[in-house]
């Protein structure tokens, strides 16, 4: 067996690492280099950098045509094995190969897509897991050689749900990628979508209900982290004290958004339509990240004040 591996983001390291100590990897494909923050140039993707550590051949097609499909084609690959590679590949490129494999963290068909992590959390699932599909001409449709469940407490967030994963998918891919016998099955169940992730996500609806806005400050961290207004000026709330059991239900008193009160070991209790959710941690613009104990020091007279 000889592998291409193609693939982009952090979360797929791990698995890059454990190919590589396989022996059949012949070339990773991952995406040309993008434009870093605050004009520092050109950024290598995350797998770029560690397979060019890993002394890996690396391509970074910025479209895959008769040429692109000709350079991959020389490497003699038999076999494909995508993760969080962010392109669709074409049948002209896929008939290249005997085997294709993708990686996807999800319970298939729920959440096919690009953000499917950001999702499982924002939905409130208690369950999510890692398919390994083969790969299909539609949008994360293709047949299913296993799922790897992954039970939920409610205090994920999208940076430590996505290391959580990235630690589980090799010793749950790797058998059955070397696996000649391995057999697909079709996804059953009504599928659902994701899309891409943007800032305006992060903006607060105090009309929400407690449960969904404690999801919502998980799924946004570490990006674009869950804000609010507070005296005109954006607030991020970039924490929340405990899991699906530890939101307080009730009627309040307040209206939502009002900050009621701080609770030591928890943080900034703030009201919603149906409860209250601790903001355990806070950020302002410019400013780094600290624990709501700390918040209320410079910010003494934040009790009582309504979020908007």
């Amino acid at each position: 067996m000889k592998a291409v591996f193609a693939a982009t983001g952090e979360i797929a390291i791990p698995l890059l690492e454990a190919l590589q100590e396989t022996g059949i990897l012949a070339l990773v494909l991952t995406a040309p280099d993008a434009p870093g923050k605050r004009g520092k140039g050109l950024v290598p993707s995350p797998v770029k950098q560690r397979a060019l550590e890993l002394g890996l051949d690396v391509y970074q097609p910025v479209t895959i045509r008769t040429e692109e499909r000709r350079h991959i084609a020389s490497y003699g690959a038999d076999t494909l094995i995508s993760f969080c590679y962010g392109r669709i590949f074409g049948p002209r490129f896929l008939s290249i190969f005997q085997r294709t494999f993708n990686v996807h963290p999800s319970l298939l068909p729920r959440h096919r897509g690009p953000s499917p992590i950001y999702q499982t959390i924002r939905s409130g699932d208690r369950e999510t897991g890692i398919a390994l599909q083969r790969i299909g001409q539609g949008i994360d449709e293709g047949d299913i050689f296993g799922i790897l469940p992954v039970p939920l407490d409610g205090t994920e967030t999208e940076g430590s749900l996505s290391e959580r994963v990235a630690a589980l998918v090799p010793g749950f891919v790797l058998p059955l990628v070397l696996s000649p016998q391995a057999d697909a099955v079709a996804q059953e169940g009504e599928p659902s979508y994701t899309s891409f992730i943007k800032k305006e996500d992060g903006r607060i609806l105090f009309n929400s209900s407690c449960a969904e806005v404690h999801a919502q400050v998980r799924a946004c961290y570490p990006w674009p982290k869950a804000y609010a207004m507070l005296d005109g000026e954006v607030l991020y709330i970039t924490g929340v004290y405990g899991g699906f059991d530890d939101i307080i239900r009730c009627t309040p008193m307040e209206p939502a958004g009002t900050i009621a009160g701080y609770d030591k070991g928890k943080g900034l209790r703030i009201a919603f339509r149906d409860g209250y959710i601790h903001a355990s941690r806070l950020q302002l613009p410019m400013h780094k990240e600290m624990d709501a104990a700390a918040f209320i020091n410079g910010h003494r007279d934040i009790i009582g004040k309504v979020l908007a």
